[in-house]
Parts: structure tokens; C-alpha cells; sequence
């Protein structure tokens, strides 16, 4: 009899799983910690009698799963402009503003963005004169940075997928 019992007990939680599987509940993603990515990065650079300028836009977007165990405060580190095999720092640190009051709060099961934007000129600076020849590189050229995860130790990296920026 207890055999029995057992062989249907088994039975009886191998099919809940299976319901369970089935319905499409079991969360899968598996960002306990921000994932941090950069999306829509342009640039634009020109040049003048007195050096080169630098317009750039890019969008930090942020995900939390689910799973996390909890609200997540991010802080940004720093930006950078580098070489598409990322060996070669071009900007650093790349000087960045935002609308957006940082850091900012990632909730679980939730994604934010925040737009950054670039205008060297407007800093009443200029790049060094050979920044131009390696942003306008055939290879192209990333943004990169790093992320400060209050759920996790340390600093967290991300880059853009390479792009080309607008050359005269």
C-alpha cells in the first residue's frame, strides 16, 4: 500500500510541474543583478581652425529581472569613446550630461532608460587634433563604460555595438 501511495504522490507532483511548465509561469530570465546595455549611440564630429568637436548621443538602458531580490540603485562610473576592438581609449572620459537625476532606481521585473548626450563645444572645448582621424576609423568606434549595481560588488562594464560617427 505504501508503494502505492509513493507511485502516486510521484505521479500526482511530476504532473503538477508539468502543468506548471506547461502554462508558461517559470520566469527565466536570470538578471538578478542590472544588466546594463547602450542603445542608439551616434556621433558627429567636426573640425575647425580650432580643433575637433564631438556631438554624441546614446541611450543606457537597464534591466532587472524578477528574480532579484530586491530594488536596485545604479550609479554611472564613467563613459568613453574606444576603438571597435576596444584597445584603444579615443575619448576618456567622454563628458556626458543627462536629464535624468542619477543614480537612478531599477526596479525588479522592470527596464529604464536614460538618455546621455555629448556637445564638446558646448563645454567650450576640443579634441586633441588626431581624435578625429581615429573616431572617423573604417573599423568604426564604441561607447563604453561602467555601472555601479547596488545588489552587486563592483563595477559593472558595458559597450555599444560598434557604429560609424558622421565625418566631414
Amino acid at each position: 500500500m505504501k508503494a502505492r501511495a509513493r507511485r502516486s504522490a510521484a505521479t500526482t507532483l511530476a504532473a503538477t510541474a508539468l502543468a506548471i511548465m506547461a502554462s508558461g509561469c517559470i520566469n527565466t530570465d536570470a538578471a538578478v543583478f542590472v544588466e546594463p546595455s547602450i542603445a542608439a549611440p551616434e556621433a558627429t564630429v567636426s573640425s575647425n581652425a580650432l580643433g575637433t568637436g564631438l556631438t554624441a548621443s546614446f541611450a543606457l538602458e537597464l534591466h532587472l529581472s524578477a528574480r532579484a531580490s530586491g530594488p536596485s540603485r545604479v550609479a554611472v562610473r564613467t563613459f568613453a569613446i574606444t576603438s571597435a576592438d576596444q584597445k584603444t581609449s579615443i575619448v576618456e572620459p567622454l563628458p556626458v550630461e543627462t536629464t535624468a537625476a542619477l543614480p537612478v532606481e531599477v526596479a525588479p521585473d522592470s527596464d529604464v532608460t536614460v538618455a546621455f548626450t555629448v556637445d564638446t563645444g558646448a563645454q567650450g572645448g576640443t579634441l586633441k587634433a588626431d581624435a578625429a582621424a581615429a573616431l572617423c576609423a573604417a573599423e568604426g568606434i564604441r561607447i563604453t563604460g561602467a555601472i555601479e549595481d547596488s545588489l552587486e560588488d563592483g563595477a559593472t562594464p558595458v559597450a555599444s555595438a560598434v557604429f560609424h560617427a558622421d565625418c566631414p
